[in-house]
């Protein structure tokens, strides 16, 4: 059995286990009428359970989504999303599993493309109920950096804003003066932004304070090739890494970007597990256990085996490629799944564009 199916087995005996289990999934199984630890061997039997139920995550205590053998413990983080498409969803990762999801998939990308350690950080992004804002500040200390200096934004009330109203560009003008306020005065090394944020900073910032930045990591929305060709000019001394994830789910990181391919990402360990399903173009419901041949373009499903949350058959409103497992160096560094090539949000008739700052 390869490991990602022994520990889909071990997360779901968790999950399902009858009298101290997780209360959503025991009501689903029921009425789906099946012993689901029986039923499901791997990754591709989870499609008898369907898609999630965003609106049960967005709706239901978070008591619903922990087994009840883990009800007394304490040792967990507690965030929500950012609400761009409905209502907010929360999400609960264990410490050891925050780690996992969020911390060390980073480190090892970083470590493999030379991103600086012992750099002061500059996050510039959601705080408060948003887990990205503990990630950035733990990821800096993982790196020797000490706590980031932050500006926070409410990512709820920039997509109240009408893309480039007065009251959007005022706003993401107050973002900037905070940000700049603390790149004039500290000795930055490393900036996490969006692309949105950072096509503003680069512009704004003094020469000599972007020739000192040694790092940036990208997070929150997609980034084009002449974007990144205008952050390498500007900033020509940092490595630029990219994340994709969420605040459900986890950081995949980049491994690699071509300027004719875009960012290649890699999910990092067993937790997570990433699949390409043929994206249905009128909106209907793709085929769950379907997978799309390397080098064709897909919609992302993800599934999530935590013992504190468990998250099956999550699509997100992304299409990507997949490409083959990156082997070698990476595959010892626990980058053995195949991976998403340049992500790409959906946009049809009834799913428009997020536009925003996260």
């Amino acid at each position: 059995m390869n490991t990602i199916s022994a520990r889909l087995k071990r997360v779901l005996r968790i999950h399902f286990d009858r009298n101290q289990g997780t209360p959503y999934w025991l009501e689903r199984q029921e009425q789906l009428g099946l012993d689901v630890v029986e039923h499901v061997q791997t990754v591709d039997d989870l499609a008898v359970l369907g898609p999630m139920e965003e609106t049960a995550l967005a709706c239901r205590p978070i008591e619903d989504f922990i087994p009840r053998a883990f009800r007394d413990r304490r040792d967990y983080l507690l965030a929500e999303t950012a609400g761009t498409l409905g209502r907010p969803k929360t999400a609960v990762h264990r410490t050891d599993e925050f780690e996992a999801a969020f911390i060390t998939p980073f480190i090892k990308a970083a470590d493999r493309v030379g991103f600086p350690r012992a750099c002061p950080w500059l996050f510039v992004g959601p705080t408060g109920p948003h887990i990205i804002g503990r990630a950035a500040r733990r990821c800096a200390r993982a790196l020797g950096a000490g706590d980031a200096f932050t500006v926070d934004f409410d990512p709820r009330w920039a997509k109240k804003l009408i893309r480039g109203s007065f009251a959007a560009q005022r706003y993401l003008s107050h973002i900037e003066e905070q940000a700049l306020r603390v790149l004039e005065v500290q000795h930055i090394g490393v900036l996490f932004a969006t692309p949105a944020v950072l096509t503003g900073l680069a512009e704004k910032t003094p020469e000599s304070k972007r020739l000192a930045i040694r790092g940036i990591h990208l997070g929150g929305m997609h980034a084009s090739g002449e974007f990144m060709d205008r952050m390498s000019e500007r900033f020509p001394n940092a490595v630029i890494l990219s994340g994709y994830g969420n605040t459900l789910l986890g950081m995949i990181p980049q491994l690699s970007y071509r300027r004719e391919t875009g960012f290649d990402y890699y999910p990092h360990g067993e937790r997570l597990v990433v699949s390409l399903v043929p994206w249905c173009e009128d909106g209907g419901e793709p085929d769950l256990a379907a997978r799309v041949e390397y080098g064709r373009r897909g919609q992302v499903l993800v599934h999530r085996f935590d013992e504190m949350q468990l998250l099956v058959n999550v699509l997100e409103r992304d299409t990507a490629v997949r490409i083959e497992p990156a082997g070698g160096a990476a595959a010892a560094d626990g980058f053995v799944q195949d991976g998403l090539r340049d992500p790409q949000p959906i946009v049809s008739d009834t799913i428009k564009p997020v536009m925003g700052l996260y």
